[in-house]
């Protein structure tokens, strides 16, 4: 596409009113030389307004000439303005294929780039935030996964990154697994303890449980050996029989009394109770039968192998 640039009528008749401003001003300077007014007297007075009003006139053409040259300038700098968009549109539409292509190109470079960066940083970030051996293993056969072969120039850099992290990786798995070593023993020592302190509380409780029950059966027979070996008491004469009180002022103190047997047997038994659940707490049902067999539940307990 092309455009004109040729001048419009309207600049050369432009052109040619300066002109003709040039030559009256020239025209005027000449008469100007003859000039010679006596401004004392009326009539020099009334001609030389007349002149100075002539040169206003040249004046005021020169102001209108000025405005139309600048609007004919301002219209041109309109219609250049317009013929070069016209023109670089017309490139433009030249260069957009060419244009479009490189820019399809450039955008599957910049996306092949950012593909291989993005294993770079994944390979930089397998050994971030491991808290275990099993994690650390995982990262390890990930990173075995990644081929940097397929990462073209970046093919060296990927095999030292995962060289790195590699290595970085195995000391983790090996600092996490003696550290979850040194957890467990510690939790298994704890676990022992506080089952020693379980065993020994049951035992103490079992052989506070068997003092009393026999300091309680002592005691009982001690009584009733006390009371079988005491003498009869000898009779005594019939006291004389008091006067009758006032029923409100009747009233008699019990004689204390033994224990009855049943009473006895029911705190000796809730005794023993108690001792054998102690001895029972914590144990599975195999560990109870094992003590059973070996003699080692309870003192008080055996098992007769023979009637088996």
């Amino acid at each position: 596409m092309t455009a004109s640039l040729t001048p419009p009528p309207q600049e050369a008749k432009v052109l040619s009113a300066w002109e003709g401003l040039a030559h009256r001003i020239a025209a005027a300077e000449e008469e100007s030389a003859t000039k010679a007014f006596d401004y004392d007297d009326a009539h020099d007075l009334a001609a030389a307004r007349s002149w100075v009003a002539s040169l206003r006139r040249i004046k005021g053409s020169i102001e209108r000439a000025r405005k139309d040259a600048k609007a004919i300038h301002l219209e041109r700098g309109r219609q250049v303005d317009a013929t070069a968009k016209t023109l670089e549109a017309s490139v433009a539409g030249l260069i957009q294929p060419h244009e479009d292509a490189i820019r399809r190109i450039e955008a599957i470079e910049e996306a092949r780039v950012a593909a291989h960066r993005s294993v770079l940083v994944y390979i930089e970030g397998l050994a971030a935030n491991v808290t275990t051996s099993a994690e650390a293993l995982q990262r390890l056969e990930a990173l075995q996964r990644v081929d940097t072969t397929t990462l073209e120039e970046f093919a060296t850099a990927g095999a030292n990154r995962v060289a790195e992290q590699s290595e970085r990786l195995q000391e983790l798995h090996a600092q996490l697994l003696q550290q979850e070593a040194d957890a467990a023993e510690l939790e298994a020592l704890r676990q022992e303890k506080a089952r020693r302190e379980e065993e020994e509380a049951a035992e103490a409780l079992r052989q506070e449980g068997e003092r009393r029950a026999a300091a309680r059966l002592a005691a009982q027979q001690e009584e009733a050996r006390r009371r079988a070996e005491a003498p009869a008491p000898a009779p005594s004469p019939a006291p004389a029989p008091a006067p009758p009180r006032p029923a409100a002022q009747q009233w008699s103190t019990p004689t204390p009394l033994a224990r009855p047997p049943q009473d006895v047997a029911r705190d000796i038994r809730a005794e023993w109770l108690a001792t054998l659940v102690a001895c029972l707490k914590g144990k599975t049902a195999s560990v109870v039968a094992a003590e059973l067999l070996d003699g080692t539940f309870h003192p008080a307990i055996s098992i007769d192998t023979n009637l088996l």
